[in-house]
């Protein structure tokens, strides 16, 4: 699997950000209708057209969707929108940004069988921990609703109050780091069938 992320701009509001901080991972989530971020995702994407290729609950807790998106060009593509049709994050999936060296950063080691050992959630939200540079503090996880390798989508803190959302994988890569803050604003963009 080929993942990479390209940074298109932050993303969750403030106030959403401060909901994120303060949604405890165990509480009840509030239900998510992927409609409105899938059309929002799947317009301002600027490969038109695009295939949808799965929508699910970022795992946020505040009602927000993860969209997974193919381009023309069968590029992957990762888009966190609300269901006010309001984009947050936007990324290209392309390869590991760690290239391959995630596991050595958060010490996993192969199994006898050539995998690596563990609870493939944690290793995803520790390696995104690492990724920021000072290390960062883990708010919220879920799966990332691929079905290719488990994959999560983790939101991290950083110590200065920014926030992130970011995509790794069991085996310690990551495929997509975003800062998140702001909805993200586009050129207009035309949906072509």
């Amino acid at each position: 699997m080929t993942r990479n992320s390209l940074m298109i701009g932050a993303g969750v509001a403030a106030l959403a950000s401060a909901a994120l901080l303060l949604t405890p991972v165990s509480a009840q989530e509030i239900p998510t209708n992927h409609d409105a971020a899938i059309k929002a995702c799947s317009t301002v994407n600027p490969s038109q057209p695009v295939k949808v290729v799965n929508a699910v609950d970022d795992g946020s807790g505040i009602g927000f969707s993860l969209v997974w998106l193919n381009d023309k060009d069968g590029n992957l593509w990762m888009c966190d929108a609300d269901d006010a049709g309001k984009v947050y994050s936007y990324s290209i999936v392309a390869k590991d940004l760690l290239d391959g060296a995630g596991p050595e950063m958060i010490g996993l080691e192969l199994a006898s069988d050539g995998t690596y050992d563990g609870k493939p959630q944690e290793t995803a939200e520790k390696v995104c921990a690492a990724y920021l540079t000072g290390g960062g503090k883990v708010l919220a996880s879920a799966s990332d609703g691929l079905e290719v390798d488990p994959g999560f989508v983790v939101f991290v803190g950083d110590k200065d109050g920014k926030f992130y959302l970011c995509n790794a994988t069991s085996d310690a890569a990551v495929w997509a780091f975003e800062p998140i803050g702001d909805p993200l604003t586009f050129d207009e963009q035309k949906q072509q069938s």
